[in-house]
């Protein structure tokens, strides 16, 4: 927070107190701080309104209810409470160069403080959990990822964040400054070391640790895809074939092409396969670039910070500068103005969620493309019969249905990807593998 003017004592330096704001700024120029002070608002507006678009995204589409958007709207929240009761007092308090709410509020606003960046980074830490169950165990999934344990481990998980939080108001802290104006958070070693290593490392390592085993699991399950589709392309294997119904095969043979279909096949496979294992591996350089971003964003924003807490609480002789103090403190909150962008605004459901609540479009059921929404394909006229229809005046299959094709065996799904029978679409943005 903001020492007091005048005092330069090291307990009372901005780069000694993680959570304080930051020098005064009667000696910067007015414009600057002006400047300063926008940037920092729109900043906090624009994770205030993030974080509400991915709620609403999610309470009004009845196809978003699922564990693993339950875990997103978890850390939506964390932020949101972050940016809508923490950042306005950190804002406060770096424009006018010292704290004003009175040392009750301070310890209230600095134990808020711990406690939403811990809910925060432990439920990206929740979701890389379920990211990992959901592609190495693609089939226990549905068991595993229950309602009541999505629930029992949001409670888990904001009981620990409380617990790490709770320390400095039941005692565990240093001694409180005589000045009002000094608010900033507990600098005591022990619960510095605690709180970094319960609120970021322990969490960062299980992160890292899930996302690899996921690109890991991805990669194999994809690299077994691909010698399935290249052992298909076996004359022998050509035979299996899964057919769209007798009325398909009947069109084939009265368009006199059935010859032609069965020569052709194997080559047509063949490619069709080739460009599969190329689609294969753009996938997964799309998997790779998306791990990336993801753990890339979480350590640029946090990690700068976790360095300086402890450090400068066990060492004083390296307390960081003042400005590099002011970039580690403000990237951490910038994390949860990312998170809305990163999680939910790589998968299409969440990007179709966001346009129809911004156009007001707030539905309780599924998108309009849904088959509940198409109206019964027309019958064709008695004197007709299917077989004997062209192409064209052939009823369209249902867009949201897998359709099976006889290219290796692949199925393909409402949103253009692929899987095999027996799987099915996830919304994280690297299982789109």
């Amino acid at each position: 927070m903001v020492p007091a003017e005048g005092n330069s004592s090291a307990s009372s330096l901005p780069g000694h107190c993680p959570n304080c704001s930051l020098a005064s700024l009667a000696s910067v120029p007015v414009g600057k701080a002006v400047a300063l002070g926008l940037v920092l608002l729109v900043f906090m507006v624009c994770g205030v309104l993030g974080n509400i678009l991915v709620i609403l995204s999610v309470a009004c589409h009845r196809h978003l209810r699922s564990v693993t958007h339950y875990f997103i709207v978890n850390l939506a929240v964390a932020d949101l409470l972050l940016s809508a009761a923490v950042l306005p007092f950190s804002l406060a308090a770096e424009l006018l160069g010292r704290w004003v709410f009175g040392r009750l509020l301070c310890s209230v606003w600095t134990a808020l403080d711990v406690l939403c960046c811990t809910a925060s980074i432990l439920s990206l830490c929740a979701i890389s959990v379920d990211c990992y169950l959901a592609v190495s165990r693609p089939l226990q999934y549905p068991q595993i990822a229950t309602g009541r344990r999505a629930a029992v481990t949001l409670v888990l998980l904001w009981t620990l964040a409380a617990a790490i939080s709770v320390g400095p108001l039941l005692g565990w802290r240093e001694p409180m400054p005589e000045d009002e104006s000094v608010c900033r958070v507990n600098e005591e070693p022990g619960y510095a070391l605690f709180s970094a290593l319960g609120s970021f490392y322990v969490p960062l390592g299980v992160i890292l640790f899930m996302y690899c085993r996921v690109y890991v699991v991805a990669s194999r399950h994809s690299r077994a895809r691909s010698r399935s589709r290249t052992r298909s392309l076996d004359p022998e294997a050509a035979t299996l074939r899964i057919h769209r119904g007798s009325s398909q095969k009947a069109r084939h043979q009265d368009g006199g092409g059935g010859g032609t279909e069965q020569e052709e096949g194997p080559v047509k496979r063949g490619g069709r396969c080739s460009l599969l294992r190329l689609l294969r591996f753009s996938r997964e350089q799309k998997a790779a670039k998306t791990l990336g971003m993801v753990v890339g964003c979480f350590i640029l924003c946090w990690l700068p910070f976790f360095l300086v807490l402890p450090i400068g609480s066990m060492f004083p002789a390296y307390h960081p500068s003042e400005t590099v103090f002011k970039v580690t403190f403000w990237l951490g909150y910038f994390n949860s103005c990312l998170n809305p962008i990163i999680y939910p605004c790589f998968s299409q459901d969440f990007k179709r969620a966001f346009l129809s609540v911004l156009r007001r479009q707030c539905l309780n059921h599924r998108p309009s493309s849904s088959p509940a929404t198409h109206p019964p394909p027309s019958s064709p006229p008695p004197s007709e019969t299917p077989e004997s229809l062209p192409r064209a005046h052939h009823p369209p299959s249902v867009p949201h249905a897998p359709t099976c094709t006889p290219v290796c065996l692949r199925c393909v799904t409402p949103l253009g990807g692929l899987l095999y029978p027996g799987e099915r679409e996830l919304p994280y943005p690297l299982l789109s593998l």
